[in-house]
């Protein structure tokens, strides 16, 4: 799945990090005063500047210094699955991640981490992600569904300067890699290099008003790879779905989006800026608002004199996220506000090689075609309540909200098309009590979900009359059905989870065991291959 070199590239840069960190939480030294009672997750929500798009925010860092650092595996098991997903898989990971600051103007963020998953019975796309991309190629039939592996690493890195007393900058890194890989014909190999990078300022207009601003740019490229190492003779075709399962069927070959022994690219470019809006208020109260416009282009394939550019596409997306925070003693609350809206147009490809004198043959390409429209939008409304919070660390955390999902789109092969609409809600809450005894701390949190949705799962209807020679669209009615069921269906999911933790020593440092278990269970199914889904994690770690 990966070559040698960069995996041992990366498992000793995880071995160092670790090393590292498991150094710094046996002689790490707390500059805080509050030994072993802070709350990682609290400290990144108690100011909604240390996550935001613009990195200058980290600068709010109420302390010191800290980290976390832990090692998990997790169980999955269950037929209430998507698509592309699997019945009965394992995923095994190390990660890292801390705050630091150097000095009163200079903060740091940095985070790696490393994930092996493995799934049996996987089919349905060929891609890591079918949800990040514009269009999916999917297995048309159901009958080679097999073992799927997946490698993800992560590097992050950070930093917030303050130039002025007034004047903060700031930069950010985000890269992430992936190889993905099935070993089942017709396979596939997959490889994904995606970085993100942020560089942003920030202006403190008052004491009570800060204005900031940060440029965006994002950069994938998942490169596929397609084979097959069983029986030669044997035919293997693929649906090319521009949504809703609705495309062109390709046989496995030696040309198209599926050709053989190729490493054929989608890409993706972004371009994009934010701007953030901080007030604080009398009495404790603050509020952050944060507008960003992306832009994003791409295509799947390369232009070449030999290759050829099968589909581009491109979409605006904005997004808006606003927090506000109100502090009363040593109850602490949060809501927070998020909306987010892509529209994307997939435009496909239309050409024909044609040889040129001395046999050179070129690729000449006509009006691409519209194959389709769709529309994305997610909305959220979160509260949280921290009580009792001592230390940077409460004694209850009540969380509830609700999460909306929303997909419109059209889909065209001229003169046929598809229209469907899907659209699903989450209601959930978790209620969180940690309990403090001398140097032990123990934390149970149980939560619970609901989802319901609704929509129209296909609507088929032409623009036109159709000719003769025109063929009539293919589909892959199963994985409509499923997808369509997977999502809307009336489903609960109950979570547990139980952590222990010990300080280790006069600095604060915390070891720590935790275990987290959900049971999904979905009503009505008719079409999925059971209505439950059961996950097991289990972490060792320790914060510092």
């Amino acid at each position: 799945m990966i070559d040698r070199m960069q995996k041992r590239f990366y498992i000793r840069m995880l071995m160092w990090v670790g090393g590292v960190l498991s150094s710094a939480c046996i002689a790490a030294q707390d500059t805080t005063g509050y030994p072993g009672r802070i709350d990682y997750g609290y400290i990144k929500r108690s100011d909604a500047r240390l996550t935001g798009y613009n990195a200058t925010g980290i600068r709010y860092l109420p302390v010191g210094k800290m980290a976390v650092a832990d090692v998990f595996a997790t169980k999955e098991n269950g037929g209430f699955i998507n698509y592309h997903q699997s019945d009965d898989s394992y995923t095994l990971g190390a990660q890292t991640e801390s705050f630091f600051r150097l000095s009163p103007r200079i903060v740091f963020f940095g985070g790696i981490s490393y994930r092996y998953f493995t799934g049996k019975d996987m089919g349905g796309s060929a891609f890591i992600d079918p949800y990040e991309q514009p269009f999916d190629i999917v297995e048309y039939t159901d009958t080679t569904r097999g073992v799927k592996n997946l490698e993800t690493y992560r590097l992050a890195g950070a930093i917030s300067t303050d130039l002025t007393h007034r004047v903060t900058l700031s930069a950010k890194v985000d890269y992430h890699a992936a190889n993905y890989a099935k070993q089942k014909d017709l396979r596939h190999k997959n490889r994904l290099l995606d970085m993100s990078v942020t560089a942003g300022a920030s202006w403190r207009l008052h004491e009570t008003v800060e204005l900031g601003a940060n440029y965006f740019y994002r950069r994938s490229v998942e490169g596929l790879n397609f084979n097959v190492y069983g029986t030669t003779d044997k035919r293997y075709y693929s649906l090319i779905s521009y949504g809703a399962f609705f495309g062109a069927v390709e046989e496995f070959g030696e040309t198209g989006y599926t050709q053989k022994n190729d490493n054929t690219p989608m890409y993706n470019r972004y371009h994009g800026a934010s701007m953030q809006l901080h007030i604080d208020r009398p009495a404790h109260f603050r509020m952050f608002h944060e507008l960003t416009y992306k832009q994003r282009e791409g295509g799947y394939g390369r232009q070449a004199s030999a290759r050829v550019l099968h589909s581009r596409h491109r979409s605006d997306i904005c997004e808006y996220k606003g927090a506000f925070l109100l502090k009363r003693g040593s109850a602490h609350h949060r809501l927070d506000l998020h909306l987010e809206n892509e529209s994307l147009e997939n435009l496909e490809s239309v050409y024909r090689h044609e040889s040129l004198p001395g046999g050179t043959t070129v690729i000449v390409y006509y009006d691409p075609l519209k194959v389709a429209d769709k529309q994305r939008l997610n909305a959220s409304i979160g509260y949280t309540a921290d009580i009792g919070v001592r230390n940077f660390n409460p004694l209850w955390t009540f969380k509830g909200g609700i999460d909306l999902y929303q997909r419109k789109q059209t889909l065209s092969l001229y003169p046929y098309y598809r229209k469907q609409t899907i659209r699903y809600v989450h209601y959930h809450a978790t209620a969180v009590r940690n309990l403090v005894r001398g140097k032990n701390e123990y934390g149970i949190s149980v939560g619970a979900r609901y989802t319901s949705g609704g929509g129209t799962m296909a609507k088929d209807g032409q623009y036109a009359t159709p000719g003769e020679d025109q063929t009539k669209p293919k589909c892959n009615e199963l994985y409509l059905a499923r997808e369509y069921e997977y999502l809307t269906a009336a489903q609960i999911r109950g979570d547990v989870a139980l952590q222990y933790s010990r300080v280790l020593n006069a600095n604060g440092t915390r070891g720590y065991v935790a275990m987290n278990g959900t049971l999904t269970r979905g009503f009505n199914v008719k079409h999925l291959e059971g209505n439950r889904f059961v996950s097991l994690t289990l972490r060792f770690g320790c914060l510092f």
